[in-house]
């Protein structure tokens, strides 16, 4: 167990810094250890931290030093040093009252924390040796949150990038949103009205503790995490947010891309969600999924980085866009190829800036389904239902490259109701909620339908709809025909999972949007529409939360495109 040694010491003008090559010096500003003051070297207080059992099997990859004054302030730190058996550390101002030293088995992850009051100005012989155990050592019980760190590398400075972040709790009554304190703190509270929108929201410099410049972190509780969101917003907290009824928890408004009151303000949003099994169906273990998705918009292209530890190691992995991605995502949506209806586009106050490039699912709810928008699939409607009056569609689920999922569907030929009439012939083993045999009688849909990946049902039954809800059963087939109908390969089954056919339709009939969003990604993985991770194109980060170290979100260089 690390003991720590308090080493204080005062220096006079013509004094010698004894020690000055021992121990590793780590000074936390990189200046010398004493300072002129009227004519005497002002004190520099330093702690040396001793580990007596070095090489031990809990000896930390990292530490963490904080310093407290009497009312709890942070008056120094916090630092993070490379685990050392001898470290010294210098720069604690004379009213520090307590000294916190984390274990960390990686940045963001604290195995163990070690706190004892200490009282530099008091101190006479200028060193305090403390035994090992009279330290107050807590090993970290169970988490109950997480790190996520945010980088700013805009124009914006960072006290006008807000960040909120909301979620739903495991058993889907209501929606939080984080309140964030002191050194990146945060509480989950329940949402108000939409009138309190300032409160959802909290700038960088004010909610977060700043670990390097332009780089803040806070700890994010993921007890009402399920369907979470976290959005960023530049220049101005966003208003549309909040509860539409105190009545209903669940009645949460999120802000728009394309209407008032945040249509001229820029933010982007990635999705975070925490889940946990009911009790009973399965280890009571949260899993945090995290992934870009600009299903409805994109404005500057966002990074994330979820770090983890995986056979005693740390493991990195990032998604979002590749470098310069906004430049060449805007000069895509700009070349004579690119269908005029995909360029939707909404610009800043003075129309100087592009603020967003809107989805197809935004707009055609903004111009609706008898739009060219609203239209634009319709060639390739009419073409697959054709193809699939003279061929019978069966998915046998056995695609090269992609383990079976389980679900089988045998289909008929679309006769004169213009019906796909399929009928279920397997499904997984954990599947309980679906019928054997279940039946399906699907209508040609519409552009909006496939953009949307969603429908309404209008009084009819569910399995004759391409709403999301139903069986699995039901909902894994109108994802994999939604999907196909995106990417442009419905007309060939072998075709569905293979990435290299995607939107290459000779007459480009598909989701363009998607098309482009995909060609910037890295690794070309990003949510371009609802049901993208059909065959495995989404970018989503999976990971039990234990094993999570932290989550970093970069925000890329990009100039101030509002006036705000």
């Amino acid at each position: 167990m690390m003991e720590i040694r308090y080493a204080i010491i005062g220096w006079l003008m013509g004094g010698l810094l004894c020690g000055c090559g021992s121990g590793g010096s780590a000074s936390s500003n990189g200046s010398s250890n004493f300072v002129a003051n009227q004519g005497l070297l002002a004190r520099v207080n330093r702690i040396e931290l001793i580990d007596p059992t070095p090489n031990s099997p809990d000896d930390p990859a990292l530490l963490r030093i904080r310093a407290f004054d009497s009312q709890g302030n942070l008056v120094f730190g916090p630092i993070e040093r490379p685990y050392t058996p001898n470290l010294l550390v210098d720069g604690f101002s004379l009213n520090t009252a307590d000294v916190q030293v984390d274990h960390q088995r990686a940045s963001g992850f604290v195995t163990r924390s070690i706190r004892h009051p200490v009282d530099f100005a008091k101190d006479a012989d200028g060193l305090i040796q403390l035994a090992s155990h009279s330290l107050l050592a807590t090993a970290a019980g169970p988490r109950s949150s997480f790190t996520v760190r945010v980088v700013n590398h805009s124009a914006y400075t960072d006290d006008k990038v807000f960040v909120s972040v909301s979620g739903k709790d495991r058993n889907d009554t209501a929606f939080y949103y984080l309140k964030f304190g002191a050194n990146g703190s945060a509480q989950s509270l329940p949402f108000g009205p939409v009138s309190q929108y300032a409160d959802y929201s909290a700038p960088l410099t004010d909610l977060l503790k700043e670990e390097a410049p332009h780089t803040y972190s806070f700890q994010c509780p993921y007890e009402n995490l399920v369907s979470g969101r976290i959005y960023v917003s530049f220049g101005k907290k966003l208003q549309g947010y909040g509860l539409n009824n105190l009545a209903d928890k669940k009645s949460l408004q999120t802000p728009s891309a394309s209407g008032a009151p945040d249509y001229l303000t820029l933010y982007e949003f990635m999705e975070l969600s925490a889940t946990i099994p009911p009790v009973g169906q399965g280890p009571q273990e949260y899993t945090l999924f995290a992934n870009t998705s600009v299903v409805d918009f994109f404005s500057i292209g966002l990074g994330m980085t979820l770090s983890y530890q995986e056979a005693g190691s740390e493991t990195s992995k990032a998604v979002g866009f590749v470098d310069n991605a906004r430049e060449l995502v805007l000069a895509e949506f700009a070349k004579p190829g690119v269908p005029d209806v995909f360029k939707r586009y909404v610009r800043n106050q003075d129309q100087s800036k592009i603020l967003r490039v809107l989805g197809p699912n935004q707009s055609v709810a903004l111009d609706g389904e008898n739009s060219p928008i609203g239209q634009f699939l319709q060639p390739a409607l009419d073409s697959g239902w054709l193809h699939y009056a003279g061929v019978a569609l069966n998915v046998p689920d056995n695609l090269p490259g992609h383990a079976p999922y389980g679900y089988q569907y045998i289909g008929q030929l679309i006769g004169v109701a213009q019906r796909l009439n399929m009928t279920l012939s397997a499904k997984p083993a954990g599947d309980t909620n679906t019928p054997g045999g279940e039946q399906y009688s699907l209508p040609k849909p519409t552009s909006k339908i496939v953009f949307f990946c969603d429908d309404v049902l209008n009084g009819r039954p569910v399995n004759e709809t391409y709403a999301n809800l139903g069986s699995d059963g039901h909902k894994r087939l109108v994802s994999l025909i939604g999907a196909a109908l995106n990417r442009g390969v419905f007309e060939n089954y072998s075709d569905w999972g293979n990435a290299a056919a995607f939107y290459t339709r000779a007459d480009g009939r598909f989701n363009w949007y998607s098309k482009i969003m995909h060609q910037f990604a890295i690794a070309s993985k990003v949510y371009g529409f609802g049901y993208d991770d059909v065959y495995g194109q989404d970018p989503t980060l999976a990971r039990k939360l234990d094993d999570v170290n932290r989550l970093v979100i970069t925000i890329p260089p990009v100039e101030k495109l509002t006036n705000d």
